[in-house]
Parts: structure tokens; C-alpha cells; sequence
């Protein structure tokens, strides 16, 4: 199930515009979370069967340590959105 939902968190991002991966790799989480950082990936969606059951994710933002904000999935979405249009704009 977490899977699944991982795979279509994954394609909304990507039907947005959102360049997105999926890391469904046997690691722990903690290594690809530190494999993540080491490549400067701006945010992380982790998902786990809290996320799933509320129709969440949680995102870690590159730069903010430990910290992570649980959001709905459309929300996140439209939050990276939001900062890409910024960037190119400004």
C-alpha cells in the first residue's frame, strides 16, 4: 500500500511538472535520507502508513536539519510550484 501510494504521490509531482524520483530502494530510510542530502535534493517526501492513511506527506527541506512538515499531498505540491515560479521570475 505504501508503495502504491509512493508511486502515485510520485506521478502527481511529475503530471505537475515537477521533476520527482522515487527511491523504493532495500536501504533505511536514514541512509537515503543522507544519500538525498549528499546530492542536494530540495525536498524530500517521506511516506509512511500515517502519510498514507491521511492522504499526507511528510517533507523535509534541504538546509532545515531534522525538521519536517507533514502537508497533504496537494498542498506540497502546490508549495513547490509556488517556489519554482518565484525563482524563475525573480
Amino acid at each position: 500500500m505504501i508503495w502504491t501510494t509512493a508511486r502515485a504521490v510520485t506521478a502527481q509531482l511529475k503530471a505537475a511538472g515537477i521533476r520527482a524520483t522515487l527511491d523504493a530502494g532495500h536501504e533505511t530510510l536514514n541512509y537515503r535520507i543522507r544519500e538525498a542530502e549528499t546530492a542536494k535534493v530540495p525536498y524530500m517526501g517521506v511516506l509512511g502508513q500515517r502519510e498514507v492513511d491521511g492522504g499526507t506527506v511528510a517533507v523535509r527541506a534541504r538546509g532545515a536539519g531534522n525538521k519536517q512538515t507533514v502537508l497533504p499531498v496537494g498542498e506540497f505540491i502546490q508549495q513547490v510550484l509556488d517556489e519554482s515560479s518565484k525563482r524563475t521570475s525573480g
